[in-house]
């Protein structure tokens, strides 16, 4: 099995467990497959060359009154994935925030996000079953032993929905052998592709 674990990357990724019921669509794909974004969030998404596509997912997810609307999508690679979320809430104004995570300076542009290498292992991914690595897992993506991470985080005016882009990377021989090379190329290639999604809009 290829796939993350969420015992490694839960606190990472902050996806929702979700529900089997769904009457919402935030994402679809167009005839070229590019990902289309709706809501509050309206952008498209450039399909990057050779990637595989990721169906939609939606899901309701129901917590103490709260309503947490989901939807998923993603394009993968052998060693390599992006997965983009949608989360809104019936919550009160204000209720989902990023203002706690650091400032990154994105093709001229600011955006909240955080990085970390995170180590995997086959056991872990073996034990778990959280909707997300679910997700991934279909998708045949190689993360053992490590993976590269960064997660930006869009909050709308309010606080009542929340866009989130997961991009990852295979590291083959674990994080402590990451090197600044590794670090700086992977880095750029995800500053080329928020700029192509920047260009598409």
């Amino acid at each position: 099995m290829k796939i993350m674990t969420m015992t490694a990357l839960a606190v990472l990724t902050c996806f929702a467990a979700s529900a089997a019921f769904a009457s919402h669509a935030y994402i679809d794909f167009d005839a070229d497959g590019n990902m289309v974004l709706s809501g509050l969030f309206d952008a498209i998404i450039p399909k990057p060359d050779g990637a595989r596509i990721g169906a939609p997912e939606n899901s309701t997810v129901s917590f103490m009154g709260e309503d947490l609307k989901v939807s998923m999508a993603g394009y993968f690679a052998d060693e390599q994935f992006v997965i983009v979320q949608i989360e809104t809430t019936n919550a009160p104004a204000g209720t989902l925030s990023n203002e706690n995570l650091p400032i990154y300076e994105l093709a001229g542009r600011e955006f909240r996000a955080r990085t970390v290498c995170v180590d995997i292992s086959q056991e872990e991914l073996d034990a778990d079953d959280d909707p997300l690595f679910e997700f991934v897992e279909q998708h045949a993506v190689q993360i053992v032993p490590a993976a590269q991470v960064v997660q930006l985080f869009v909050t709308a005016d309010d606080g009542t929905a929340e866009g989130v882009i997961l991009y990852v990377r295979n590291v083959p021989d674990g994080c402590d052998a990451l090197t600044q090379e590794f670090e700086t190329e992977f880095h750029s290639a995800f500053e080329r592709f928020i700029e192509s999604i920047r260009s598409a809009n």
